[in-house]
Order: structure tokens, then C-alpha cells, then sequence
């Protein structure tokens, strides 16, 4: 990573807090953090103990002083992160240690199972595959494999079957449980659809083909027609306290379609008539391709991204929105809440995933910035500590959430601290020596 926040920077926001808020920070010491986390940052990767001591004596000053709060967590993060990538580098194979393996081709979701140690991923090169999260570097098992391009995956609520659908083409229901298999007698729906998604405590599935037509579908093949848009749709994510399926469109209007899914056709010229009023056919939200959407844990909260980089949190009760998002300088690909619902992870064209805390606008996300491409798809861990992305890289990276993993890793693997001279020169002589890593 190398995304620095100038002193500038901290000190017009430190000037804005200070006058909306009483706060006892210390700008002396909060300046000295950022100024070491930088340094940290900025230190080549062969001086790979003192790049991490820095970090982690900078980390120790953010997490015991009276530091502010908005700016320094972010180059904390960024400066500890970096120098964990060059603690264990795998310099013959050019992996750093949060770089869990790589599929042929670009890496195009990611989605946990019935089983948090295990994640899968899908990938243009036609293959799922099976990870184990406790052996990030373990060879990964091949649970399906097609010549088709995996557009996305999904998993169904109870985390026995995944759904997989293919770019232009159909989609096909793999068992992920044994004790299923003989349950599904669908291995592939060969009619091409835009999109699909499994409904909530039912064997079914509601996909939208290229025609804009909806089909109920069961796992034992039998299938409704319940409906037709007439727009192009990207993604569907269901509510599953009232049933209703929330469809993200290509024209920027986001549909809402009432259980049992009884929709009559939406012609574009009536949704752009009569947005205002809430209808079968739901909300327009500007001309931005809506690309991906999430339910809050809560169901209180949609989360929609868009192709303008940003991220609208719709109120699904009040109808009407919350909050925008700003940051990303591309398309959202992908979006997710964690499990508690106060962090938001996003991805982008931009080469990007971030973390937002939804809490407190006014602090800066986490900025995961080392896919070398595009990031198409992100997913929290099933305990909300860990997240893990994928790209047009082809690699699958994890990333945690809290800080304290990476200062932990570098007292476990840096056998020293600094030295007097090294600690006179970044931190300085007004501040006692200390150890860094007890």
C-alpha cells in the first residue's frame, strides 16, 4: 500500500473536529504517528525489521495515547500492513503472505459455506474452488469445473448448494453436501440469464434470463414464469424478512419486487414517468449502473454500488435514502456488510477494496490496495475478522480487519527492537525509550 495522508490533511480535519467537539487529543503526538507510519511506509523492503519496528512502535503510541482518532488509524493500518508483506516474503515466487493462491484467470467472487473454515471462489477460467482458511497457502480443492466463464457464485442459505452463473449463458447448482446430491436434480440450467439467486427457506431460485423474463425455479427442474422487466439487470438480493427482491439495473433504477414475485412488465418509460411514487417497478436512482447490492444484518439497510464509484445505503422501511458513500475512483463491483452490520467492505475497478466504518462518517476507510488490477469481488469471514478479495490479478488475498494481528505477527517474527540511534531518529529524543515489542 502506498496511500499516505499529508499532515495537511490532518490538520484541517483536526482543526474542524476540534471546533464541533471538545477533545483532549494530543496533536504532537498524534503528528508523531503519522510521521512514523509514513516513514514506515516509505522505508525500502530490505530493511525489513526496522521498517516493521517503526510500524509497530507507531501502532503502540495510536492504541495507548491520546491520539485523533479520524486520519491516524488509516496510516496505521497502511504502515503495518506493509511491513508485514516483507516479514515471510516469498521472494522466488514474488508472494507476500497474505497472497492465498490464484485461479488461471480473474477471480470473480468469493462466498463462505455451511463451514466458516472454508471459503470458495469462482473464476473466468470455468473452475470453483475450495479453500481452507486455517492454510492459506494450501492447495485449494476443485469442486466444479466447466469451459464456461463463472460470472458469480452464490451460496444458498443453508450453505449445502452453490449456484453458479455463467457469463451470457446459463447457470448450474453444485452440491457442497453429500448428503443433498441426490435432492438436485438440476446440475445445469442451460437458459441464459442476466442474473440469478436463491430465495430464503425455499429449494428454489429466481433467475432473470436475457429476455427480461422471471422463473420461479425448484431444484427438481420444474419452473414458473412470474413476471418481466424490461430492463437489464445485474444483480438481485433478496429480503429475507418480507421476501421482497431488490434488482439492481443497468439504467440505474433500482426494481422492488413484491413476494410472490407476481410482476407485471416495466416499461422504461414509465419507470422514468413515475419514480417518484414507490411501485412493482421501484426507484430510480440516477443513469449510474447499479452493479451490486446488500442486505444490512438487520434488514434495515440496502447497500447499492454503483458504476459512479459510490455506494448509496437506501433506508428499506422509510424508502428513501440514507446515506452516499464516497470514495472509490471507479466502478463498485462488489459490496457486503460485515456480520454486526457497522462495516462495509466495497470493491472497485479502481484497483481497490475498502472497509468503511458506518458508525462515524467522518473516519476514513481502510484501503486494501494491493491487487496489481481490478478487484471484482470481496467477502467478510463468517466472524467478521478477516476479509478476503479477488481480482483481475487472479489472486485471492485476506486481509484483517483489526490492526492488532499485524503488531502481533512482527513481535512474533522481529527478534530485536530498535536500537538507541534508531529510536533518536524516529521517535526522537523528547520521548523515553521503550521497547516496541516486549
Amino acid at each position: 500500500m502506498r496511500y499516505i495522508v499529508t499532515t495537511t490533511i490532518f490538520l484541517l480535519i483536526f482543526h474542524l473536529s476540534k471546533g464541533q467537539e471538545k477533545t483532549d487529543n494530543d496533536p504532537k503526538l498524534t503528528e508523531l504517528v503519522m510521521s512514523m507510519s509514513q516513514r514506515s511506509i516509505v522505508m525500502p523492503g530490505y530493511l525489513t525489521n526496522l521498517k516493521a519496528l517503526i510500524a509497530q512502535q507507531a501502532y503502540k503510541f495510536w492504541k495507548t495515547g491520546n491520539v485523533e482518532p479520524y486520519v491516524s488509524h488509516l496510516n496505521v493500518y497502511t504502515a503495518l500492513y506493509e511491513a508485514n508483506k516483507y516479514l515471510g516474503y516469498d521472494s522466488i515466487r514474488n508472494r507476500a503472505y497474505n497472497q492465498v493462491g490464484f485461479h488461471s484467470n480473474r477471480v470473480t467472487s468469493v462466498v463462505f459455506g455451511e463451514d466458516p473454515n472454508y471459503y470458495y471462489s469462482s473464476s473466468a477460467d470455468g473452475r470453483v474452488l475450495k479453500w481452507d482458511l486455517s492454510q492459506p497457502t494450501g492447495i485449494p480443492e476443485t469442486v466444479y469445473e466447466s469451459d464456461k466463464i463463472i460470472q458469480s457464485i452464490e451460496m444458498s442459505r443453508d450453505g449445502k448448494v452453490l449456484m453458479a452463473i455463467f457469463y451470457q449463458e446459463g447457470l448450474a447448482l453444485i452440491s457442497t453436501d453429500k448428503d443433498i446430491k441426490g435432492d438436485i436434480s438440476v446440475i445445469e440450467d442451460p437458459i441464459p440469464v442476466q442474473t440469478a439467486t436463491f430465495l430464503p427457506g425455499e429449494r428454489k431460485y429466481l433467475s432473470v434470463t436475457k429476455s427480461g423474463e422471471l422463473l420461479l425455479k425448484g431444484f427438481d427442474s420444474k419452473s414458473d414464469t412470474v413476471g418481466k422487466t424490461a430492463l437489464k439487470v445485474n444483480q438481485l438480493k433478496v429480503d429475507e424478512n418480507d421476501g421482497t427482491v431488490y434488482a439492481g439495473t443497468e439504467q440505474g433504477v433500482l426494481e422492488a419486487w413484491q413476494k410472490p414475485y407476481d410482476v407485471k412488465e416495466s416499461p422504461i418509460e414509465d419507470i422514468m414517468k413515475n419514480w417518484r411514487e414507490q411501485s412493482y417497478f421501484g426507484y430510480e436512482l440516477g443513469t449510474f449502473s447499479i452493479n451490486c447490492l446488500d442486505m444490512s444484518p438487520n434488514g434495515e439497510i440496502l447497500a447499492i454500488g454503483r458504476d459512479r464509484g459510490d455506494v448509496i445505503l437506501w433506508d428499506v422501511k422509510k424508502k428513501e435514502l440514507r446515506r452516499i458513500i464516497y470514495g472509490h475512483q471507479s466502478t463498485v463491483t462488489d459490496i457486503q456488510f460485515n456480520p454486526i452490520g457497522d462495516l462495509l467492505l466495497t470493491t472497485s475497478r479502481d484497483g481497490t477494496a475498502r472497509i468503511w466504518d458506518l458508525n462515524d462518517s467522518r473516519r476514513l476507510p481502510i484501503i486494501l490496495d494491493d491487487h496489481k488490477a481490478w478487484v471484482f469481488t470481496g467477502s467478510f469471514d463468517p466472524s467478521g475478522k478477516q476479509v478476503i478479495t479477488g481480482g483481475g490479478d487472479d489472486y485471492i488475498r485476506t486481509w484483517p480487519v483489526d490492526p492488532s494481528f499485524f503488531a502481533k505477527r512482527i513481535c512474533e517474527l522481529v527478534s530485536r527492537n530498535m536500537t538507541q540511534d534508531e529510536w533518536k531518529e524516529f521517535v526522537g529524543i523528547n520521548i523515553p525509550y521503550q521497547s516496541s515489542c516486549e
